[in-house]
């Protein structure tokens, strides 16, 4: 008796980790199935570096609290920064920032340009391709 009580116990233990195992399956699936990133048919949506990023000990002395990021190719911002709204928790969208663009034919070709709003100065520039990605240049071994 006390054997197949214990079958029966083994067979509801496995069959409860299969549905649970199915159910997140499918879950997963279904997450991976929503999640679309940087593609042919859709460009990259934002940009990250030194001028947005927030450091470990939590102070943002000496860095921008808003910026834009201005394809040379085109002369419009594709990208915001306020530092005030990312610490509220807010995405902060392009229409957010009051900025007009003045295109300097100095700026790098085929390129982003991050703005500070305050000066009006270039911080950072790199490379893109044509859809905003970003080219990351091969490193010598």
């Amino acid at each position: 008796m006390k054997l197949v009580v214990g079958m029966m116990a083994a067979a509801v233990v496995l069959a409860g980790g299969a549905v649970v195992s199915m159910e997140s399956g499918t879950h997963g699936q279904a997450e991976a199935s929503v999640f679309k990133g940087p593609g042919e048919d859709r460009p990259v949506g934002g940009y990250e570096g030194w001028w947005n990023a927030t450091p470990v000990n939590g102070s943002a002395q000496g860095l921008p609290q808003e910026t834009v990021a201005v394809n040379t190719a085109t002369g419009k911002v594709v990208d915001a920064f306020n530092r005030s709204m990312n610490d509220a928790g807010l995405v902060t969208l392009v229409s957010d920032v009051d900025f007009e663009v003045v295109p300097d034919p100095a700026w790098p070709r085929n390129s982003v340009v991050i703005i500070e709003t305050a000066t009006g100065k270039v911080i950072e520039d790199f490379r893109v391709d044509g859809k905003g990605a970003p080219i990351i240049a091969p490193t010598a071994p």
